[in-house]
Formats: C-alpha cells, structure tokens, sequence
C-alpha cells in the first residue's frame, strides 16, 4: 500500500487552467481598451473611466445584484427548513414514547371483557358441534 501512487484529481488541474486562460484574456482585453468614456447615469457624470474596467464593473454588478436581492428568501428558507426540522424531531421523539392504550369499548360505551368473549367462543363452538357433527 505504501507504494502506490497517489490518485490525481484531473478536475481542479483542468478548473485551474480554465481560470489562467480566462485572466490571461482578462488582461488582453483591459489592455487593448484603455480608451476614457464618460458616463451618465441618472444625476451623475463619471469622467474618464476605462472602458475595460467599466465592462468589468457592470458584469461584477450583474452576478452580484441578483444575490444580494435573494438573501432575504434564503433567510426565510433556512428558518423554515430548522423549523420543519424541529418539528420532525419533536414527532420522531413523541413517536418513540409508549402510547397510553385506553379500554376498549363497545359502541355503547361498555369495555369488553376478555373472558366473555371467550365464553360466547365456547357457546359458539357447542351450539354448532350440535347441528353439524363431525
């Protein structure tokens, strides 16, 4: 065992290249649009600002606003989820204790007795050995 070699995980070598490739046309991409832009937005006027890291800003904006407008429902669904988890505990606790077992009883309210119900069994037995002997 001591001889073998150890496993390598091709998947995070070929995520690491993904990500060299991607910085590497990154810094191509800011370095061929140094152009200023101005920007307007609304009341403001941003002057002289790269167009690379304008493009850049944007994107960032565009993955970040969508989460940070979903924090509150991820809020919400982990409290509901740690709620219907105590919920199941309390059911799986109340499940293992031993039910307090009430008499039966009859639909006119009377119990049965057990050994009644044995002696309407015999009666039974008797009355039809009677007719059909076997």
């Amino acid at each position: 065992m001591e001889n073998q070699t150890p496993i390598r995980k091709s998947g995070a070598n070929a995520q690491l290249v993904v990500i060299l490739i991607l910085a590497v046309l990154l810094v191509i991409f800011t370095l061929q649009n140094q152009e200023k832009v101005t920007l307007k937005v609304f009341f403001w006027t941003i002057r002289d600002i790269p167009v690379a890291l304008l493009l850049v800003i944007t994107i960032l904006m565009g993955y970040l606003i969508p989460y940070i407008l979903l924090i509150p429902r991820i809020w919400r669904l982990k409290s509901e989820l740690i709620k219907t988890r105590k919920e199941k505990q309390e059911l799986e606790d109340s499940r293992e204790q031993p039910v307090k077992s009430r008499p039966v009883r009859d639909p006119e309210g009377i119990p049965f007795d057990d050994e009644e119900e044995e002696e309407v069994d015999l009666a039974r037995k008797n009355l039809t050995s009677r007719f059909f002997k076997e």
